[in-house]
């Protein structure tokens, strides 16, 4: 599992993200948080975290210090920021020091789990090792047909763990290393191509059709207008 550290001078908001069930299911464990970004600084140093999430604006300390002053001994870890909305200049800073990426409060499940998601790729990448797979495994072939013949249930990384007995790191490496992409990125697309091809059937309703591959409608909807830049209905229309 890839390994998280929490900064946040806000109680209640550092709580409510540690304990976010999110974390575990997309492969990640608190290792330590603190509401005082002076005590994280050496903490943080000691545990050696993968990424550090941290509030932007903190007494003492900001976000963006933080990041710098770790940067400036070294650190490799990648820097998530949590910003209130129209800090843009902060947050520019941020990317300027090659921050990762950035969640705006209140933090969102669905904007977490898209973050985290893409975070996963990041690290895997990191992690693998270049020239050591030069084509896809078996393991990985083997886990790609069990999700296109599945497509309606719910997958987490989790769930491929346990399906194929390993670990979340392992997959996320396997898809980063044969795919260049994450799991959840791929999924999407078998989701996404699969819906392509059943709305040729017009037998089959859009509501079904979000079933059929995994999806609640409202959000299959969401998601299929931002694959493919319109609406299931508007898609199918242009078939004819």
């Amino acid at each position: 599992m890839y390994r998280a550290y929490f900064v946040d001078d806000e109680p209640h908001a550092l709580k409510r993200l540690t304990e976010s069930h999110l974390l575990n299911d997309c492969g990640y464990q608190v290792i330590g948080s603190s509401t005082s970004p002076v005590l994280a600084l050496d903490e943080i140093r000691k545990l050696n975290p993968d990424v550090v999430f941290t509030d932007l604006k903190m007494p003492d300390m900001s976000g963006v210090e933080l990041m710098e002053k770790l940067r400036g001994k070294g650190a490799e870890y990648e820097f998530v920021i949590i910003s209130a909305f129209g800090e843009y200049n902060a947050i520019r800073n941020f990317f300027q020091q090659k921050g990762f990426d950035y969640l705006l409060k209140p933090v969102l499940d669905d904007d977490l789990q898209t973050l985290l998601e893409k975070l996963s790729g990041r690290l895997a990448s990191k992690r693998a090792a270049p020239g050591l797979i030069d084509s896809p495994s078996a393991e990985l072939n083997s886990m790609i047909i069990y999700l296109k013949e599945n497509l309606s249930a719910k997958h987490t990384l989790e769930s491929l763990s346990k399906q194929f007995e390993t670990n979340y790191t392992y997959i996320c490496d396997l898809f980063a290393s044969n795919l260049g992409t994450t799991f959840s990125s791929y999924l999407t697309k078998l989701r996404m191509e699969a819906a392509a091809e059943f709305l040729k059937d017009k037998s089959i309703n859009v509501k079904e059709i979000a079933g059929l591959c995994g999806y609640e409608y409202l959000y299959f909807v969401k998601v299929f207008k931002k694959y493919y830049a319109c609406s299931p209905t508007s898609y199918r229309e242009g078939l004819e």
